[in-house]
């Protein structure tokens, strides 16, 4: 479908839409052929079942390849070797940039810890811990919703340098392998 939208590349960057969850995102995109990213950044992981099934019946009304249409989240996070450690870092700089988004979007407050406690809890959407904690949560929200992707937000300029880069390589080197590793196992299980 990217073709059509670009007119002239051959082959296309593949692109997909992006959207905070709102259905007339997920209908556009289903209609037109696109793969999806919800930006899933508060709330239940389950919320957003109902999108992801809205999404897909209008992608077969409209005769879409499925198969060619990857469903995605991107969600906050943080990681580091000592779970407590990571849950106690990432507040902070979480609390200030909710409460910078919550003076521009009506619907938003300021966000206290108990709201963080949810937010990183096992059914909330910020995948905060150590390398076991953020791969287990990232299998049950993938299987919850039948993502076939799922990117991680790390903070960029509100934490130190070096413990981004360790939680880049905690990322890359354990959660992504646990991850890939359980659904291999699940569909060789299928076999």
């Amino acid at each position: 479908m990217s073709s059509l939208i670009l007119g002239w590349c051959n082959p296309c960057l593949p692109i997909s839409l992006a959207t905070g969850g709102s259905p007339a995102s997920t209908i556009r995109a289903a209609e037109m052929g696109l793969p999806i990213v919800y930006a899933i950044i508060g709330g239940k992981m389950e919320h957003f079942a109902p999108l992801i099934k809205l999404y897909k019946a209008v992608a077969e009304r409209k005769g879409q390849d499925l198969s060619k249409m990857p469903i995605a989240a991107h969600s906050w996070g943080w990681l580091s070797d000592d779970k407590e450690k990571a849950i106690k870092e990432y507040f902070y700089p979480t609390k200030l940039l909710v409460d910078t988004i919550s003076k521009e979007r009506p619907n938003w407050t300021g966000m206290t810890y108990d709201q963080y406690l949810e937010g990183i809890a096992d059914d909330g959407v910020m995948f905060v811990g150590d390398s076991e904690t953020v791969a287990n949560k990232i299998i049950k929200m993938m299987e919850t919703l039948g993502l076939t992707r799922f990117y991680l937000h790390l903070p960029i300029a509100s934490m130190p340098h070096e413990d981004i880069m360790k939680a880049i390589e905690i990322y890359g080197n354990e959660v992504v392998p646990k991850v890939k590793k359980h659904f291999k196992d699940k569909e060789n299980k299928k076999k």
